[in-house]
Formats: structure tokens, sequence, C-alpha cells
């Protein structure tokens, strides 16, 4: 009985939201959803990256790579790599399993051109997997490859206590599955003096998970760190480009690799989890993808996993510099490959959203909607790896038929009905999919029964530390290892933005997809709507003490 009430659990905490079937080709708003198109060549709406008008795209595969093409009546042709390795590309692509249908309370109700209408609108086909809001845009840092461009804006967008407790009762009342993780971000979102009310806050309201996007020099503070997991801080998303000072001074204009190391000797002291986000340039700290992977596993116990973040070109740049700086994910799993030998990056490298055979097989199970991550098999993509006692280190794939698991958990969900679902059928459900496990090739002393109890590992840290019941007391722990590609307006495709999970939310109650939001000016549109007065600047500046951060909005702006 615990076993499969581990199980349904599992399903419940991991991904993703009914997919679309033949029956199902509308959202929850009844908008038509428009497939996605798979093989090459391909069209797909794109946009200018000059004026941002929607203009189709062509993908087509050439030297082994996937490249997109196109060409604005104003501004001319456009060419880049859109992936780095055809072969893996068609993997990715054979393991979609169908849309999901959006929210049944989009904030935008009649919307009918993506992504001209955002907010999340009834076009879209997920729903929130992690909502992000920017708590600031203010930063103690002054990185060059930053979105938010916090310390250049020129102004000060800070929404108050009471706007942001208001955009987390919107996402709380996101329906059918409530938005109830969320990740506070910047800027860097420590530097508010309310930072720490705001996360208890959100505990308070019943937010599942609470993830901080941190540079780690606050966390590099005991007490800071202390004080933030007793508000309700569980995981530090911390940024990361290497293990190198130098790489450091490029990366972010100066030393960090002692702050980054002691955060983590903190989180580890006060039991916070980290996830490692290492923004990718190639040529200039690809070669520290093997590095920062072996000093992950060997921190396994407070790390529980990489999010690489290839770096998005925001802005305009020549072809001949974006040509030789592009790094995708496949170029991210031949690197693992090649720097450490734990995986084999067409075997073990899957699409994020393939989970969502798992997530309908909860929903059959249960009768409800469950969280959901519908997104686009070329958006984010990674494996997941276990580490031994010894130290040996092995990719679920390696001990587990994850094609021939993941279509038969898709097939179950379709075969099972809530209403007849009975404890047998439990049973039969656990004795089909456990076939696909190779208990001899698994790490020593793992059972079935323990790896389904350490699916939920990568955010909570309790469920990381596998002990096997054998008597031995073999210990386990894993990782995952995944790259999120966000997209610019070079290599922006439509029909992935639909798809988005990553939402940004807005003081108005808007959410906008990730790549929409930073790629299209819809982020200076919000910052600039919302943005403080130099009146409410000045009496923060007061209340504040005047920190140096905002005596440098002041200046900009001649207060």
């Amino acid at each position: 009985m615990g076993l499969i009430n581990e199980m349904i659990e599992s399903f419940r905490t991991s991904t993703t939201l009914p997919g679309n079937t033949d029956e199902q080709q509308t959202t929850y708003s009844g908008t038509p959803i428009t497939p996605v198109k798979f093989g090459l060549p391909k069209e797909i709406d794109s946009i200018c990256p000059e004026c941002y008008e929607i203009i189709k795209a062509t993908l087509y595969s050439e030297d082994g790579k996937v490249w997109i093409k196109k060409n604005c009546l104003e501004h001319g042709d456009f060419k880049d790599i859109f992936y780095g390795n055809v072969e893996l590309y068609y993997k990715c692509e054979d393991f979609w399993f169908g849309d999901g249908k959006g929210v049944q309370n989009p904030p935008i109700t009649k919307a009918t051109v993506c992504p001209e209408q955002c907010g999340l609108c009834n076009m879209h086909t997920s729903h929130s997997g992690l909502p992000i809001m920017d708590l600031t845009n203010r930063c103690n840092l002054t990185c060059p490859v930053c979105f938010a461009n916090a310390n250049a804006a020129g102004y000060l967008y800070e929404p108050s206590y009471d706007e942001v407790v208001k955009m987390l009762e919107n996402l709380m009342n996101q329906k059918p599955v409530r938005a109830d993780r969320v990740q506070f971000s910047g800027g860097e979102p420590t530097v508010r003096p309310d930072f720490l009310d705001i996360v208890r806050k959100a505990k308070e309201m019943g937010f599942f998970y609470v993830q901080v996007n941190t540079n780690g020099i606050k966390m590099a503070d005991l007490e800071f760190a202390q004080a933030a997991r007793d508000a309700g801080v569980q995981n530090l998303y911390l940024q990361f480009d290497g293990l190198s000072d130098e790489i450091y001074k490029k990366t972010r204009s100066r030393h960090l690799l002692e702050y980054k190391l002691k955060t983590i000797e903190n989180a580890r002291k006060v039991k916070l989890d980290v996830i490692l986000v290492p923004t990718l340039v190639k040529g200039f700290n690809d070669n520290q993808v093997g590095e920062i992977v072996r000093f992950a596993v060997k921190n396994h116990d407070v790390i529980s996993g990489i999010a690489f973040q290839p770096v998005s070109f925001v802005g305009r740049y020549s072809q001949s510099h974006i040509l030789e700086k592009r790094y995708t994910l496949a170029d991210l799993a031949f690197d693992i490959e090649k720097q450490t030998g734990y995986i084999n990056a067409l075997r073990d490298w899957f699409p994020i959203g393939c989970t969502s055979s798992l997530s309908k097989l909860g929903s059959a199970m249960s009768g409800n909607p469950l969280f959901t991550l519908s997104l686009h098999p070329h958006c984010s993509q990674g494996t997941y790896i276990y580490i031994g006692q010894d130290g040996s280190v092995k990719p679920v794939s390696e001990f587990i038929d994850m094609p021939n698991f993941l279509r038969e958990v898709e097939v179950l969900s379709r075969e099972l009905k809530p209403s007849r679902f009975t404890m047998l059928s439990k049973i039969k459900v656990l004795s089909r999919v456990k076939k696909y496990y190779d208990e001899d090739k698994a790490p020593d002393g793992l059972s079935f029964e323990e790896f389904l109890k350490s699916m939920d590992g990568y955010q909570d840290v309790s469920k990381r530390r596998i002990y096997s019941n054998n008597g031995h007391g073999n210990e386990f722990g894993h990782i995952f290892i995944a790259g999120m590609h966000f997209m610019d307006a070079y290599n922006f495709s439509v029909e992935r933005v639909m798809r988005c999970v990553i939402h940004y939310t807005d003081p108005q109650g808007h959410l906008y997809p990730f790549c929409a939001y930073n790629a299209l000016p819809y982020r200076k549109k919000v910052e600039n709507k919302f943005k403080l007065s130099p009146d409410a600047i000045k009496e923060k500046l007061i209340a504040e003490g005047r920190p140096k951060e905002l005596e440098t909005i002041a200046r900009k702006m001649g207060l």
C-alpha cells in the first residue's frame, strides 16, 4: 500500500497536465490549439530581431545541425544555429506526449495572435510551472549578461509589499492547477529590506515551493541564510558560471567564487537546497561544463541539480558574433559526455516535457488535473543521475529503459478510467512499469521501490538521500542536470513560446512567458508602467538610509 501511495504522490509532484489527444484540440477557453510541427525542413512563425514583427522562418538541417533562416521585408535576412545536432533534435521530438490545455481563467481572454497579446492568454497551452516574480530591478552586481539589465535601467521597478501579496494571490487563484510554486527574482531579490517578510507571507499563503534566484552575495552571510531558511526559502537558484574567478570577472564584473562557495556551505549548514545556474557562452566558459557537473556530484548532499542556461542575445548583434558564441542544448549534452564520461548524450538526454506521461497517469489515477510541465521538446532538456556510496555515477536511463517506460506510462494513462480505478488497477500499473527497471544495472541496492521514492529529490532534500531496506545501509544521491535554452529574437519560435511554463507575473495580474518577456519589449513595458516616481524614490531613499544602489539610481534620474 505504501509503495502505491508513494508512486501516486511522486506523480503528483513531478510534472505535466493531461496532454492533447485527438478528442482534445482546444484550450480550456475553447481556443483551437495549433499543433507542434515535426520534421525538417519546416516553416514556423518567428519574429524580426529589428522590428519584432511576426515573420515566417524555416528550420532545416545542414552540416549535422539545425538552422533557422528568415527574412524581414524591411530589415533583410537572418540566419542562426537553432540546435547543434540533428539526431538529438529528432530524438527530442520523439518524446513529445501532447499539449496541455492552458488555464481556465486566463487574464487575456480574446487573444488571436501570439505573441502580440501576452498576459497569459486564451491561446496558451500550459499552466504556470514555475512563476517568476521580480521583487526589484536593483542589484548589488552589474552583470553584462543580465536579462533584467538592472543597474543600466535608469529607473526603479519595485512592487510594493501589498502589490507583491496581490501577485501571489493571483498565482494561487490559477485554475485548474494552483500556481503554488514561486521563484523570487530581480535584480537581486535579497536586497529588498522586506525580502524575508515577503517569503514568510508566501509560506503563510500556502506556497508549496519557494525558490530564490540569487547571486549568493547576501546568502554568504550565515545569519542571513538561516533567516531565509526560517522564513520559508527552500531552494537557492544560485548563479554559478564556473569554478574560476576569471570567469566571474568577465561575466559578472568582479571576483565572486568565494561568495558562491560560502553560500553553498551555508546552505549545507542551514539545510537549504541549491540548484547551480551557469550561463554558458561558446568559446568562453563551455569548457567549465564538466568541472561544474563534477562539483555538483561531489556536493550532491546540498546541490540537487544544475540548470545550465546557454546565453541569449538580447539586443543587436552581428550574425558573425551570434554564430561564434551560439551554444545550444545539444552542445551541452555532448560536452557533458565528453568532459565527464557520465552520460551518453544520444541515450541519456531527454526533453523535460517527456515527464508529461507521468502526470497524465497521475491524473488518470486521481481524476484531477495535476501539476504539469507541458513545454515544447526543444525548450528544456536534461538527464537524471544517481551517485552511489562509492562515488560512482549512473544516469537513470542506464538502468531503466526510458523510451519504453515512458511510452508504457502514456498508454496506461489513456487506458485507465478514474471511476473504475481500483487497488488491483494500481498493482497492475506498478507491474507494467516495473518490467522496464533492470535492478542488475542499477546502483547496488537501489530497488524499484526506492527509485520511485527518490523521484522528488530535486525539490525535497529529505528525499534525495535514500537508504535501502536490505540492512546494508546503502546510500544514494541523485541530481538532475538540465539546460533551458531561453530564446532571443534571432532564434525565436512562436510554437515554443505558446507552450512556455515559466511565467513572469506583474502587479496588474498578467503573466508573461519567459522568452516573450525578455526577448520582446514586454519587460520594458511592464517596468516602465509600474516604475516608482521620483517622489516615491526619494521617500524610499530616506526610509532605507540611502543605500548605495539607490543612490546610483537617484544620480541617473537626476534626483
